[in-house]
């Protein structure tokens, strides 16, 4: 029954949705000046909730590996600090820093004009409908995180 289902939602998609999704991807990556994609990411989730490390890999969606990657560049740079969890040997709680937040300030900056940029192209009668289908895809991301927070939570 779960395969019948995901096989109707992908007949329902528009055939370059997913193209379109990983060049827009690309092309905001470019955008930033100073920091890749899953760096931008891992901020972004950082500065919103100060998380463990374990869990952020999932949220972030890259491996745990590449994730120490980026935790390292990040720390490197001044931009996320690594603290001990009380209680806790291998717990590692992440929080970021001043220059972490100017950093992500100014990316978001970047991303969010480079954007505009390609949203001038959209028709305007089109817009519209183009900002509220962004909206919707990412008041959609929000209740899949929750829910699979909840999942790995045993439903808390």
């Amino acid at each position: 029954m779960g395969s019948e289902r995901k096989a109707d939602r992908r007949t329902e998609l528009p055939a370059d949705s997913v193209r379109t999704l990983a060049i827009v991807s690309r092309i905001l990556e470019r955008s930033l000046p100073d920091m890749s994609l899953p760096q931008f990411r891992v901020l972004g989730l950082i500065a919103r909730a100060p998380e463990r490390a374990n869990h952020l890999a999932r949220q972030a969606a890259i491996s745990r590996p590449s994730l120490t990657g980026v935790l390292d560049g990040l720390e490197t740079r001044g931009w996320v600090r690594r603290r001990d969890v009380d209680g806790d040997r291998r717990g590692v709680a992440l929080e970021l820093t001043a220059a972490g937040r100017t950093a992500l300030d100014a990316a978001h900056d970047c991303v969010q004009d480079r954007l505009a940029e390609l949203l001038d192209h959209v028709p305007a009668a089109r817009r519209d409908a183009a900002l509220d289908g962004l909206a919707a895809l990412g008041e959609a991301i929000e209740i899949d995180l929750e829910e699979r927070r909840a999942a790995r939570n045993g439903g808390a």
